[in-house]
């Protein structure tokens, strides 16, 4: 496919379902073509929206051959086993997303349902997904009263299933705290199921394992990892819900324990750090990329914002010298 804007024309394939084509130089006309059917390319208007690209993009997830999961969040995001892909829009009803060199088609009727995703590897004629979740799986309800966020209320982590079955595929796990969009809940084998999203990857989580909260959304944390062997010292990357610019959770940490928190970043942002404590007696550094320091310890009680000028993973290093356990609230912040 040619991608360009509204006053070019580009090729679309043979498994595009509808297209937007000029009738004379300015109107546009919507042609629909036959499902599956074996077509020659025609030439369509892509329509110039790189900025709201992904409004209308329905959420879903799809198994697709060769090992490929894609799933659409409620933002608009596609990834692809993971990995973000890039999305354009073509009209409501038609998506490309492109991730890997492959070509995924994502396709509705005009009222939003009948959900298609296609595939399209180099030099093959490619196949359809199978949808997992979204518009073509058993439709959530959203009852009167349903919170717009839930918190994970457990001591580990979360499974979250491609579908409202614990014996439907894992697409991720989150830790007890976070915060995540309501996207409907529906009855499943026994039990209430509420489809989730965390920004980055939605699927069903068990609504036993869900309390309300006010959101908004926190991203998911890396479970903390040993520095250097020592469990009383860890490490955990932080990392933001998708489109946001920073993110806030909570934390604690025993007598004379400390965590480090890894941010990305890059020379030229702006970095904030805020930590409220339920007590005194807790301490932070900040490191630049190469171990030098960047803020030397102060107190948790102060607040940090300034200006980044080396780019890579920056390191916050909390510590707990006082004789008792401490829980505080994290906020980072990069703009």
């Amino acid at each position: 496919m040619i991608d360009t804007r509204v006053d070019r024309l580009v090729l679309c394939s043979a498994r595009v379902r509808v297209c937007r084509l000029f009738k004379g130089e300015d109107e546009l006309k919507s042609v629909s073509l036959r499902r599956g059917a074996i077509l020659p390319l025609v030439a369509c208007a892509a329509l110039s929206l790189a900025g709201t690209a992904q409004a209308d993009m329905p959420v879903f997830s799809a198994d697709c051959p060769m090992g490929l999961r894609v799933t659409s969040d409620a933002g608009g995001n596609v990834r692809v086993n993971g990995a973000p892909a890039s999305v354009r829009m073509y009209n409501p009803d038609y998506f490309e997303a492109t991730a890997g060199g492959i070509d995924f088609t994502i396709s509705t009727e005009e009222d939003g349902s009948g959900l298609i995703v296609g595939y399209v590897p180099p030099g093959s004629a490619g196949g359809y997904c199978t949808i997992v979740s979204g518009e073509s799986a058993p439709a959530p309800e959203t009852l009167t009263g349903e919170p717009d966020h839930f918190e994970v209320n457990v001591d580990s982590r979360l499974i979250v299933h491609s579908r409202p079955s614990t014996s439907s595929p894992m697409v991720s796990k989150l830790p007890g705290g976070a915060v995540v969009e309501n996207l409907g809940c529906m009855q499943a084998e026994g039990r209430e199921w509420c489809h989730v999203s965390d920004g980055r990857v939605s699927g069903w989580a068990a609504a036993e394992f869900l309390v309300a909260s006010d959101g908004p959304v926190r991203a998911a944390r890396a479970t903390p990892v040993a520095e250097e062997g020592d469990p009383d010292h860890t490490v955990e990357r932080v990392t933001f819900p998708s489109g946001s610019s920073g993110t806030e959770f909570t934390d604690s940490l025993n007598p004379g324990d400390s965590r480090h928190y890894v941010v990305g970043a890059r020379s030229g942002q702006f970095f904030s750090f805020k930590i409220t404590a339920n007590g005194p007696g807790l301490t932070y550094v900040i490191y630049n990329p190469d171990g030098s320091v960047l803020l030397d310890e102060i107190s948790a009680s102060e607040e940090y914002r300034g200006q980044l000028w080396q780019s890579g993973d920056h390191v916050v290093a909390i510590y707990n010298a006082t004789n008792g356990s401490q829980s505080y609230e994290l906020v980072f912040g990069i703009d």
